[in-house]
């Protein structure tokens, strides 16, 4: 995502101010020093955006990430603690979590899968960790009261389309023509949520950007990052961005064998639950549903987190003009 001349100016002063760098960096020292860690040289910050930046630094065990969450991933550090407890061979080890602020250190998970990897070597490690993250939502189901205490938002399916429907008045977000179209879909989306619903699987955490830029690979170790657009809903809306991405990145269409070999690798576990028939139903459904997670993500980004709305104007309609096409 780019950022605009006007989110630049925000997002320096939210994540810039020196008091915030201060208390950053007295905090990363303080925090990797408990966790057996002696910080070796500068810390870095290389990532700053509207809703979260990111502090690097060496040290004596390898380097060490502080992620500092803007309103709309206040929950991300609780859900990752939460995470690394049930699976820790999925998600970043994570050194500390701050007791009062959304703040989190983790270890060096590595290079992004996308930068680290190409071509089949990049399929086959990206296939490898699909099954392992379908296990974490797997171990998560029956949980909602956990999850929810992280504070992530609930997109269970009962309610899913009214909560689309309940931001289509927001006149300075979605604009009148969307609004209108997208009322008149509500009956599908509905179909569709009741339809996903019955297939027996019930809400766990789904990552909503899953892609191969949020998985990291150090030597044979590969887990899944960047938490912060989560949502408690049914597993199956995660293939609504690996698909898509996946296919964008390799330049194919959603019907190439690589692009299915990726679906059927996420899907496998999950047919230790159901027939693979209904499996693959569910699957359908939730690719469609999961355009309005995205959606729906979105617009708490935009809503929740200063400056997002105005250096990405068009991104809300983008997700907007998707559920359109999943649903019309």
């Amino acid at each position: 995502m780019g950022i605009a001349e006007d989110e630049d100016e925000v997002t320096r002063n939210t994540w810039t101010d020196p008091a915030t760098i201060a208390d950053a960096h007295a905090w990363l020292r303080e925090a990797a020093g408990n966790a057996g860690r002696r910080v070796t040289g500068p810390i870095e910050q290389p990532h700053v955006r509207p809703w979260s930046t990111v502090f690097r630094a060496p040290t004596d065990h390898g380097g060490v990430y502080l992620k500092l969450c803007g309103p709309s991933q206040a929950f991300e550090p609780a859900l990752t603690a939460l995470l690394a407890r049930t699976a820790p061979d999925v998600v970043p080890v994570v050194l500390a979590v701050h007791t009062t602020e959304p703040w989190m250190l983790l270890a060096d998970g590595g290079a992004k899968l996308r930068d680290a990897l190409s071509g089949r070597t990049l399929l086959e490690a990206w296939a490898e960790v699909l099954p392992r993250y379908a296990d974490l939502q797997r171990r998560l189901l029956g949980r909602d009261d956990e999850i929810l205490a992280c504070g992530i938002p609930d997109r269970r399916l009962d309610h899913l389309a009214a909560d689309l429907g309940r931001i289509l008045d927001d006149d300075r977000i979605v604009s009148r023509a969307a609004a209108e179209r997208l009322r008149e879909l509500r009956p599908a989306m509905d179909t569709a949520a009741r339809a996903l619903a019955s297939s027996g699987i019930g809400a766990t955490a789904q990552h909503d950007d899953l892609h191969d830029a949020n998985v990291l690979r150090l030597g044979r170790r590969t887990v899944v990052f960047d938490w912060g657009d989560a949502s408690l809903t049914h597993p199956f809306l995660s293939l609504g961005v690996l698909l898509r991405a996946s296919a964008h990145r390799a330049g194919v269409a959603a019907d190439d064998p690589a692009i299915i070999r990726l679906r059927s690798a996420y899907l496998e576990p999950w047919t230790a639950l159901l027939p693979r028939p209904a499996v693959e139903e569910a699957a359908d459904l939730g690719q469609r549903l999961a355009t309005l997670t995205r959606a729906l993500t979105w617009y708490r980004v935009v809503t929740l987190d200063e400056g997002a709305l105005e250096g990405e104007p068009r991104v809300m309609g983008e997700y907007l003009d998707l559920v359109i096409s999943a649903f019309g």
